[in-house]
C-alpha cells in the first residue's frame, strides 16, 4: 500500500510538472511572439496611410491614441509636444491623459532613396504620431522654407523601419521631402553627427539653429541602446 501511494505521488508530480513545462513553453512562443505581431500591424496601418498620402487622397488621418505602442517610446526623445508641455510628467499619466483618438495630419512624405525609406511626414512629432512614421517638431521651418525643420522619428529594432537605417546615410545622400499638395524639396546631406548627448539637442533643433534651409533629422544611437541621439543635416538644392 505505501509502495503505491508513493508512485501514486510520483506520478501526480510529474503530470504537473509536465504541465508547468507545457505552460512556460506557451507563455515563452506568446512573449516571442508579441512585438512581431504588434510590429505587423502598425506596420500595415502606416502603409495605408502612406499609399493615401501618395495618392494625394487623404491627408488627416484619425487612430486610436492607446494602439501600436512602440517599445521604449517612453524615453526616446526630449522634444516634442508632450515633452514641452509636461516635462518630467509620468509617461503612463500622459498616455492616460491622451483623447482616446488622436488626429494625424500628414505633410506628405519623407524618402532617403540610399537607404530605402520611404515613410509618412507629419505636421507634428507627438508619441502617437511617431509610431507611424517621422514627424517634423513644432514650431521647427516647414519644408522648403528658409530655416531649420527638424525631423524626429524612431529608431526601429526592426529592419528597415523608421528610422532604423538612418545610421547607413553618407554625405551627398538625398532627403526628399514631397508634400501633400505635389511639391518636392530635395535636400543634400552635408553633416553627420553621430552621437550627440540629449542634452544638447537644444543646439540643433530650433528653427534658427543652422542656416538657410536646412533640414535636420533625429533618431536614437546605437540602435536599441539609445543613450545618445544621431543626427543627420542637410541643405536645399
Amino acid at each position: 500500500m505505501f509502495r503505491g501511494d508513493s508512485y501514486s505521488r510520483r506520478k501526480i508530480r510529474n503530470v504537473i510538472l509536465i504541465i508547468i513545462a507545457v505552460v512556460c513553453m506557451i507563455v515563452g512562443v506568446v512573449l516571442l511572439l508579441i512585438d512581431p505581431i504588434k510590429n505587423f500591424k502598425r506596420q500595415a496601418v502606416t502603409d495605408d496611410m502612406l499609399e493615401s498620402i501618395v495618392e494625394g487622397s487623404q491627408a488627416v488621418f484619425v487612430v486610436k491614441s492607446d494602439e501600436n505602442e512602440v517599445n521604449g517610446e517612453e524615453y526616446e526623445y526630449d522634444f516634442g509636444v508632450e515633452e514641452l508641455n509636461n516635462a518630467g510628467a509620468d509617461y503612463q499619466e500622459m498616455i492616460e491623459e491622451l483623447p482616446d483618438e488622436t488626429v494625424l495630419t500628414a505633410l506628405g512624405k519623407i524618402s532617403i532613396p540610399s537607404v530605402n525609406i520611404n515613410i509618412p511626414l507629419w505636421n507634428e512629432a507627438t508619441k502617437v504620431s511617431l509610431r507611424y512614421g517621422a514627424g517634423r517638431l513644432e514650431k521647427t521651418a516647414d519644408p522648403g522654407q528658409e530655416g531649420n525643420m527638424t525631423i524626429l522619428g524612431h529608431r526601429m529594432r526592426a529592419e528597415g523601419k523608421i528610422f532604423n537605417r538612418l545610421g547607413e546615410v553618407k554625405l551627398g545622400d538625398d532627403i526628399i521631402i514631397s508634400t501633400i499638395d505635389g511639391s518636392v524639396y530635395t535636400y543634400k546631406v552635408d553633416k553627420i553627427l553621430e552621437a550627440v548627448n540629449p542634452s544638447d539637442l537644444d543646439y540643433y533643433v530650433d528653427i534658427d539653429d543652422g542656416e538657410g534651409t536646412q533640414v535636420t533629422l533625429v533618431t536614437c544611437t546605437p540602435l536599441g541602446v539609445a543613450t545618445h541621439r544621431l543626427l543627420i543635416i542637410g541643405h536645399l538644392v
